[in-house]
């Protein structure tokens, strides 16, 4: 599964779709705690686009949505939750680089899962800053029930969205080759 290589002003255009699909998921679904579809797009932006798509895609999803939600120390993990989610998604697609299909549906379902609680621990660093491992330790345990929810929400989605995302995305490289 060869990464798919927009022009700068596509892939500007196709950063702010999906960008602007993370923050309005993040702010319509606030009621829902950690059930979003942004950890899911990030991962199959990957996975289509490449690290450095999904780097800028991370960056801009989490500072425009913050400026609604809310701005803090917190921001900067959650870019570094997701650019760890980032850089592991494409060590993981190595393997898939020059073959034609991606990973099966349903482990990487299973994968977006995991990102979950691997989101929740990364971000649980903040508490560490403030007051070591002392905090840290509570802090994430606490938020391992948060976590579930993420997890849970990312395989949903990463199976709603993956087979969506890939048939268009596609269908968009080859009416860049023809």
């Amino acid at each position: 599964m060869s990464i798919i290589k927009f022009p700068p002003v596509k892939e500007i255009a196709l950063i702010g779709i999906l960008a602007a699909v993370n923050i309005a998921s993040r702010l319509f679904l606030q009621f829902l705690p950690n059930i979003k579809p942004v950890t899911a797009i990030i991962i199959l932006s990957v996975m289509l686009f490449g690290l450095a798509f999904g780097l800028k895609l991370t960056i801009v999803t989490t500072i425009v949505s913050d400026v609604f939600l809310g701005l803090g120390l917190w921001t900067v993990f959650q870019i570094l939750a997701w650019s760890v989610i980032c850089l592991l998604t494409s060590l993981l697609m190595i393997p898939y680089r020059r073959k034609e299909h991606g990973p099966p549906l349903i482990p990487m379902a299973i994968y977006s899962a995991a990102m979950g609680f691997v989101f929740g621990f990364v971000v649980s660093f903040e508490q560490f800053v403030y007051g070591g491992w002392g905090l840290f330790i509570p802090y994430y345990i606490a938020g391992l029930s948060f976590d579930a929810l993420h997890a849970g929400g990312n395989f949903f989605f990463y199976l709603i969205c993956a087979p969506i995302l890939m048939k268009v995305m596609k269908n968009e490289a080859k009416k860049l080759v023809h």
